[in-house]
Formats: C-alpha cells, sequence, structure tokens
C-alpha cells in the first residue's frame, strides 16, 4: 500500500479507511475466538471497490473459506449479533455481501436515510389533475394522490390515535372542497357518536349520520336499493360504470362514498349472518362498478370478519400503527404496520399499485373542518340533538347550574348504556369549539351552556 506524506492525505484515503477496518475486524474476530492463522499470518485480503452502487464507497473484507477451522463456520462469521459487534468495533456499517464465498463489506460513506414529516398538512394546490382525487399522504417524493374510480374501496386498520380519523377526515375535507352535492354524496356510519358529527346538516349526506348498529344495517339496505336502481339505470343505456353512464345521459349521478367506521365491531355485534354483513359482502363485490365506493375503518382488524369475500375486494389498504403483525397481515397481507413508530401519528403503510410504501397522513384540524362545513351550509346552525345530548343539558342545566360538568354527569349518567364519561368529554371539546359550551375561565373552571345551546334544546 502506498505511503503518504500528508498525514491528512493519509487518513481521508479510503484505502487507508479499509485497512484500519481489516485491522479492527481482525482483532475482534480474534477476542470472539473467530479466527484462525494462515501461513502468511493474515485473516482477511484487503481490498477496496465501489462495487456498482452510485454515491457509496465500500470496502471488501474477504475471508478464505476453505481454511476455516472446524469450530468456525460461515454461520458463526456472518450472524446478526456477529455483524453488530462488528459495526460497533469499526465505527462504520459492517454487512455481508451475497457473494461466492463470506466477504465484509464496511460502508465508508453511508447514505443517511430520507426521513418523512412528522406532521404536513393538507395542501390543496398539490392536488393532481383527475377525478374525485383524495389525498393518501405525503412520500419522500411528495404528496400522493388517487382517483376514487380507480381505487375502488378502502381498507383501513389502526390502533386507537394511530391516525385512522384524522385520515378520514382529510380525505372527506378534499371531497367538499372540491365537488358540490351534486357531483358528491356521503354516507356516514359512525358507532362512536362524536368522529363525524361535525358534518352533520351538510347538503351532501344521503341519509342521516348512522350511530347505532340497527342503523347501519339500515344504511346498507338504502345502499343495497341504491346500487339496484342504478344497475337498471347503466343497463339502459348500456354502461359500465359512472363515467360512461354520465356521459350518456342528460341528468348525471353523483360518486357515492361510504364511510363505514368500526366495521368489525358493528359485523360482530350484529353477527355474520345479519343483513349488515351480508349487505356489505354483495356492496364490496357489486357496488364499485354503479359509482359506490365503501371506505372501512377498524381498530380491530379480525380475519373471521375481513375475510376473503370482502378484503379481495378492497385494493386500496392502509394501516397505521397496529398491536400485532397478525393485525398488519389483516390489513396488508404482511408484516411491518406493528413496527411503525408510537410516537409519530399518521404514520402509515399504504398498499398502491400491488406496491407497499410507508406515507405520513395528512393533518386537518378541527377548526378547519368547522370552516369547511359552516361553509357547506351545515353545522351548527343545522345542528340537531339526539336525545342523550338533550338529557345531558337539560342535566347541566337544571342540577349544575348550567356548569357542563363532565365528571358530574359522567357519574349522573353511569347507568346509562348510551354514553360514557369519555364521550361527554369528547361532546364537551367538540361543543366548545362550535361555540355552544364556553371556555373555562381557568383550569378548574367548567364549561357553560351558552344560549346558543339553550335554543337547540327548546327546538
Amino acid at each position: 500500500m502506498d505511503k503518504y506524506p500528508d498525514e491528512q492525505n493519509v487518513l481521508s484515503d479510503p484505502r487507508w479507511e479499509v485497512a484500519e477496518a481489516a485491522r479492527r475486524i481482525r482483532q475482534a474476530l480474534t477476542r470472539m475466538g473467530l479466527s484462525y492463522t494462515t501461513k502468511d499470518g493474515h485473516l482477511v485480503e484487503v481490498s477496496y471497490s465501489r462495487v456498482g452502487v452510485v454515491g457509496r464507497e465500500y470496502g471488501l473484507l474477504e475471508v478464505d473459506l476453505q481454511r476455516l477451522p472446524r469450530k468456525v463456520t460461515v454461520n458463526k462469521l456472518t450472524h446478526r449479533d456477529t455483524l453488530h459487534h462488528l459495526t460497533a468495533v469499526v465505527g462504520k456499517p459492517v454487512k455481508k455481501l451475497n457473494t461466492t464465498g463470506l466477504t465484509y463489506c464496511v460502508v465508508l460513506h453511508p447514505t443517511p436515510k430520507r426521513q418523512l414529516p412528522k406532521r404536513v398538512g393538507l395542501d390543496m394546490d398539490t392536488r393532481p389533475p383527475g377525478e374525485y382525487m383524495i389525498p393518501v399522504g405525503q412520500g419522500h417524493k411528495g404528496a400522493v394522490w388517487r382517483s376514487l374510480l380507480e381505487t375502488s374501496h378502502i381498507l383501513i386498520g389502526g390502533e386507537s390515535r394511530s391516525g385512522k380519523s384524522t385520515w378520514l377526515n382529510s380525505m372527506l375535507a378534499a371531497l367538499l372542497n372540491a365537488y358540490s352535492a351534486e357531483q358528491l354524496q356521503l354516507v356516514v356510519v359512525d358507532p362512536k357518536g362524536v368522529e363525524f358529527t361535525a358534518y352533520g346538516g351538510i347538503p351532501h349526506l344521503a341519509v342521516p349520520i348512522a350511530e347505532e348498529p340497527k342503523q347501519a344495517g339500515e344504511v346498507t339496505d338504502w345502499l343495497m336499493g341504491e346500487m339496484n336502481r342504478r344497475r337498471r339505470l347503466f343497463a339502459s343505456c348500456f354502461a359500465k360504470h359512472l363515467t360512461a353512464y354520465n356521459a350518456r345521459v342528460r341528468e348525471p349521478l353523483p360518486l357515492i362514498v361510504a364511510v363505514i367506521d368500526e366495521v368489525t365491531d358493528i359485523a360482530l355485534q350484529c353477527g355474520l349472518r345479519s343483513r349488515f354483513y351480508t349487505n356489505l359482502i354483495r356492496l364490496a363485490s357489486k357496488a364499485g362498478s354503479f359509482g359506490i365506493v365503501l371506505v372501512l375503518a377498524t381498530q380491530n382488524p379480525k380475519a373471521e370478519v375481513l375475510n376473503t369475500l370482502i378484503k379481495g375486494n378492497l385494493s386500496t389498504r392502509i394501516a397505521f400503527r397496529v398491536a400485532t403483525s397478525g393485525h398488519s397481515r389483516t390489513i396488508l397481507g404482511t408484516k411491518g404496520a406493528e413496527g411503525l413508530p408510537r410516537e409519530i401519528r399518521g404514520r402509515m403503510l399504504a398498499r398502491l399499485d400491488a406496491g407497499l410504501v410507508e406515507l405520513q397522513g395528512f393533518l386537518v384540524t378541527d377548526a378547519e373542518i368547522l370552516a369547511l362545513v359552516r361553509r357547506l351550509g351545515g353545522g351548527p346552525a343545522g345542528l340537531r340533538l339526539e336525545p342523550i345530548e338533550r338529557d345531558l343539558v337539560a342535566y347541566a342545566v337544571e342540577h349544575l347550574d348550567g356548569g357542563f360538568k363532565i365528571g358530574q354527569l359522567a357519574r349522573a349518567f353511569a347507568d346509562d348504556e348510551r354514553t360514557s364519561a369519555w364521550r361527554i368529554r369528547k361532546l364537551a371539546e367538540r361543543w366548545e369549539q362550535e361555540g355552544l359550551l364556553t371556555k373555562p375561565a381557568h383550569a378548574a373552571a367548567p364549561r357553560k351552556v351558552t344560549p346558543r345551546l339553550l335554543s337547540l334544546l327548546e327546538g
């Protein structure tokens, strides 16, 4: 090896880096009891190469397999623990190349991995041309959008607070910003009763938001009737899909997007032989051709519910962080979603175009949703109180002097199956944002019922 008079040139030359890495690897293997001595006294032959990878320089450290002692096997030399130890000793990544014989690969200048943003807002200016485009997420090369006419039905899974509802809100916000009620209709099933109630009263709703399992069955009955009606209309003008039908008639049909949250829990409550589940199977297999798109979300993916009859027709699948690899396989068909970072809300694995990509979901704030809903003519002005909401407000006015105290309301309605402390807290937060409850004066002060909320109670 050449000698350099300039010490700085010596340290920056890759051949010297490889030689130093080889020396450290020889010492490490000797201490680990994996070394041997050849006739010339060298364990590793040192060479330098770029290995055909642009932008990376590698040092190749080749071991002569024919001279390995009996106790030293290739498995020991290439074991994961051995490679991790060598990486720590050398100070640079050490890998095994898939070549003939045993070759350690030292990455001299590793390329830093590009990181996805941890938080990104929805920018409608990034929307590409196309019909019924929805935002999927932010990738390494920019925003990823897909057309609902091409993706067909969508399956979304992830544990609590992983970003499912935020993703659904970003999808709905993008569609509502771009299309009128004559072009788009929504069907929403919200078993929690708090996630999508802000959309109540907008003209895009084809049917009222369903919250109970019985109402979910009625919603699927309506979708089945609409699908059968559209099938007759399509047959009358020999159209095979929504775009072809709308191009041949004077009165075009809108796209129907059916968002069903917690689909697994609803199916288990109704039963796998209920009309809700049987309708769901038929809709998944046929409704896409008639301009009806299903968006199914769950935080408890079960294989007996999301079987091949349903999952086989859901071409777009999105998995946020899940509890187990089994849940990941149920959604994506492969493991991986269980390893997504828990601290980054909205990080997902999406199966798009037969490929799996990691994306960061877009964030749409509650204030942006309320502003959009008010612009569309819905929101608080068109709100109607549910029976349990009326009971909560009436109790707060009569017994709590107008204070919407979550703890006391939860204790008073502890035996009521229609609500819980968590639902009351979410309801209070939403009503505060909508101006139906006052903001607390300090941390210990309760929210107060406003005259606007009283008018809804009396209305």
